[in-house]
């Protein structure tokens, strides 16, 4: 499994062939912070696209700038399709805002449990 940790952020592809990115409690999410995980992503992935699973469970504010980031294409660069997870009304509020505004330009879908998000990113 390859892996690596920012002190925001954990990072992993799984032998399931999906990448992995996990916020760590209190997590506001920057645009330098969005910018330093496509560049981890793209490093752990060796620039090749694959499914994304996003815990977003953990992040207490993402700043436009930051969304605006991540649906464009060079954050768009590391995955073929992105689930966020969402498990709190915070988490919740970012995902359905980074979705309604931002139209992220890979197929990118929330959900509420793990399980049901691998499932979808598999397909």
């Amino acid at each position: 499994m390859k892996s690596k940790d920012t002190e925001t952020i954990k990072f992993y592809i799984h032998d399931d062939g999906i990448l992995y990115i996990e916020c760590l409690p209190g997590t506001i999410m920057t645009i330098d912070e969005g910018k330093l995980s496509t560049k981890i992503g793209l490093e752990l992935t060796d620039g090749e696209a694959m499914p994304l699973l996003c815990d977003l469970q953990n992040v207490v504010k993402m700043s436009q700038e930051c969304r605006n980031y991540f649906a464009g294409p060079v954050h768009a660069e590391m995955f073929t399709k992105c689930a966020l997870l969402i498990t709190n009304p915070i988490s919740r509020i970012i995902g359905n805002f980074f979705l309604g505004a931002n139209k992220p330009l890979k197929p990118t879908r929330l959900f509420t449990k793990r399980e049901d998000a691998i499932k979808w990113l598999k397909k």
